[in-house]
């Protein structure tokens, strides 16, 4: 498992500045083998969205004496000693991220003209002008770093028609359906006056500056190159865009394909898609936007347009990156993005990664049904998860920690993710959103414990869980769904306040939306039922690689409200129940292809259950249901609820079970152990039992374990915040 740190390395009490991020030291490199880090995610060369010459300070420039002192470095000395250690480093890019701040220039002692001020100015202080990426454009101010536009670009920029860029910043910005530039709202920070815009990738001159970007990076020696808001201009939609010409005309040549192949809905047929202008459209008709309509559902097209776009562009960065890194260091380069959510959007980008970076959209406690999706997500690559200061508990944990409070609480958000299967990122100076003046800077002692654990004992975690129970998110079932749910950030808290208790409010609302599969998730979580995720394509976006052999080592397979099905994916999936094994149809299953569906109704081993509009109804018909195929087909059980689940299978004669304890007492700030714990496994011949806990290992005596009847009853004393159960079978 790779170890990663959320390096921003923000100062603590102030705000978090994008996408300048600060000086990097030689403490900090100690503080990172301390921590047993391996891989570093936002962690270095953010300056390409203020302008390129800035990001070459942040690599090259050099470094004042009074902060050599201190052991602080560039970019490029600092990435250095992070590869001596191997620790590989990431450049972040930010895609979507174009900046201007205020800024004060003047010239010093020496006649050189410098920054006076940036970012930082007194709201009436004269001489008040601004730098980012239009003055970079413009050549203003090109003595402060000595470099023109023309020292990155020889040719110049041009637009598609030959004309040329003369404000690379509000000219490549995304644009709402009025024509206003859309802003990057959650980095620009509350009470200050920069501005950033959303940028838009479908935009040629933003993706030939974005490779300058990568370049500079590369050259600098990073290992990685990350490309946060790698969905880009998705991203703008929540605002109100992309309608910049760009996206315009490629959403033309996308419609006029579908009334080619004749899959336009009638309403749009007798559109003349040469001069059609999907904001004008909705302008004209008085539409909202984004919104769904079922007579003309432009917004659907458009997003499923988007979606090609995303993976084109995304494909296009990470190509160019691993070739420059070739051409230029005879080396391989590492690329990954921020997934984010996980959202069905980033599926089509997947294949093209070496590393899955994603963040949560609420960093909540007992989220073990999103960690089994991630990891699901992710199959055999690394997944470093990075925590997400909106709309969850990191503000209030935080201030926990900073009042010596919540440490239990602090190595459940670490543990919680390795047990399920996913690396949670240690936060090193995180980012705390636009509002909160601080950073994520958790206590030294309790990281380098529980990393000093999953370092040393990296052999109890495996990407092979050992679950029978296998759940198919279907990706054409799902992606249009989940667009448009509009799960919000909101989160429910109970009247003690706990953070432990904190959900989602839409998820947990018998009034939301309805999304059967995140549903069957928690049903079985809520169960401790041990569990995989298997994704499948649609055969257009993604290729279609699912058959029996994706399945075959599972009991039992269930299809939550899989409505669409490839003609392949039925094939693995008849093939399976030909083999015996369980099928659970919760829904609709394969309306696409009929008759699918009545090939398998009436074989013993297929069970269906129905999935009425009403929420509670639905879950119960699915857990009844489940329950009862269940019944002779487990593998572990516990007696307390208290607990958290999972097993990861180690080799053929080793299992390790995880069990993690959210038994938190507010009252005395830590975890309370459980005593009389029984986990059964229904397996015989158990040579040796070992029982790891963060502090130490322990042989689990034989009067403690039991076989009878097929199963081994393992009785634990007492249990504290997390262990390890090794199971050594003869």
């Amino acid at each position: 498992m790779e170890r990663g740190i959320y390096f921003d390395a923000w100062y603590k009490n102030n705000h978090c500045y994008h996408p300048g991020l600060p000086f990097r030291s030689k403490r900090m490199v100690e503080d990172l083998e301390k921590y047993r880090g391996t891989l570093l995610v936002w962690s270095a060369l953010g300056g390409g969205s203020i302008s390129l010459p800035y990001l070459e300070h942040e690599a090259f420039g050099e470094v004042d004496p009074r902060l050599r002192l201190y052991g602080f470095m560039n970019d490029k000395e600092f990435i250095a000693e992070c590869e001596k250690r191997g620790i590989k480093v990431f450049g972040i890019v930010f895609e979507v991220q174009g900046w201007e701040f205020p800024a004060v220039i003047g010239k010093d002692d020496s006649g050189k003209m410098v920054f006076k001020r940036l970012n930082l100015v007194e709201e009436d202080e004269e001489g008040v002008g601004w730098y980012g990426l239009r003055e970079f454009t413009q050549d203003k101010y090109w003595e402060v770093f000595g470099k023109k536009l023309q020292d990155y670009f020889p040719e110049g920029l041009f637009h598609s028609d030959g004309a040329p860029v003369k404000d690379i910043w509000s000219e490549c910005c995304a644009v709402t359906y009025t024509g206003k530039p859309v802003h990057a709202r959650w980095v620009e920070v509350a009470g200050h006056r920069h501005e950033a815009y959303q940028m838009c990738r479908n935009n040629p001159v933003w993706r030939q500056y974005l490779k300058k970007i990568i370049e500079i990076q590369i050259d600098a020696g990073v290992q990685g190159v990350q490309l946060d808001e790698c969905e880009l201009p998705m991203t703008s939609i929540g605002e109100g865009g992309c309608f910049c010409r760009y996206c315009m005309e490629g959403f033309n040549d996308y419609l006029k394909g579908l009334k080619r192949k004749g899959e336009l809905c009638k309403a749009l047929m007798n559109e003349d898609f040469q001069q059609f202008h999907y904001g004008e459209y909705i302008l004209k008709n008085n539409l909202e936007y984004p919104r769904y309509y079922e007579d003309v559902p432009l917004y659907k097209y458009y997003w499923e347009y988007q979606l090609h776009q995303i993976k084109k562009y995304f494909a296009e960065l990470v190509d160019y990156a691993k070739d420059y890194s070739r051409k230029t260091k005879n080396r391989d380069i590492l690329v990954s993005g921020n997934f984010f959510t996980l959202m069905p959007s980033y599926y089509a980008l997947e294949p093209y990664t070496d590393v899955i970076i994603t963040e949560m959209k609420n960093t909540l406690f007992r989220q073990p049904a999103w960690y089994r999706y991630a990891a699901g997500f992710a199959g055999d690559k690394p997944l470093i998860v990075a925590e997400n200061p909106y709309g969850g508990v990191i503000p209030e944990l935080l201030e926990m920690l900073n009042r010596g409070k919540g440490y239990d609480l602090y190595r459940i958000f670490l543990l919680e993710a390795a047990m399920y299967g996913c690396n949670m990122s240690v936060p090193y100076g995180g980012w705390m959103g636009n509002t909160i003046r601080n950073s994520f800077h958790p206590p030294e002692d309790v990281t380098v414990e529980v990393q000093n654990f999953i370092a040393d004992r990296g052999y109890l975690f495996s990407r092979k869980s050992g679950a029978n129970v296998a759940v198919l998110y279907s990706f054409p079932s799902y992606y249009w769904r989940e667009a448009i749910t509009g799960y919000s950030n909101n989160v429910v808290v109970n009247a003690e306040k706990d953070l432990l208790s904190y959900t989602n409010q839409d998820m947990d609302s018998p009034n939301s939306s309805r999304l059967p599969f995140w549903e069957a998730l928690r049903v079985l979580s809520d169960m401790q039922i041990p569990y995989d995720v298997v994704l499948a394509a649609d055969g257009e976006l993604r290729e279609d690689r699912f058959s029996f052999d994706v399945v075959r080592d599972y009991d039992v397979l269930i299809l939550p409200d899989c409505m669409y099905l490839t003609a392949r994916q039925f094939s693995g999936v008849k093939e399976f129940v030909v083999a015996g094994k369980a099928l659970i149809v919760w829904g609709r299953m394969g309306e696409n292809l009929p008759g699918m569906r009545d090939e398998l109704m009436g074989v013993k081993n297929v069970q269906t259950c129905d999935n009425p509009v009403d929420k509670q109804t639905a879950i119960m018909n699915f857990q009844n249901t489940f329950l009862e195929v269940y019944r002779n087909l487990w593998i572990i059980r516990l007696n307390k609820k208290e607990l958290g689940v999972h097993i990861h299978h180690l080799r053929d004669s080793v299992l390790a079970v995880h069990l993690l304890n959210y038994s938190y007492d507010k009252a005395r700030d830590g975890v309370l152990d459980i005593g009389n714990i029984v986990l059964e496994v229904k397996r015989t011949g158990v040579k040796k039992v070992l029982l790891h806990t963060l502090s130490s290992e322990m042989v689990i005596e034989a009067t403690s374990v039991r076989e009878k009847e097929g199963i081994t009853a393992i009785f634990i004393n007492s249990l504290p915040l997390f262990a390890v159960v090794e199971l050594i079978f003869a």
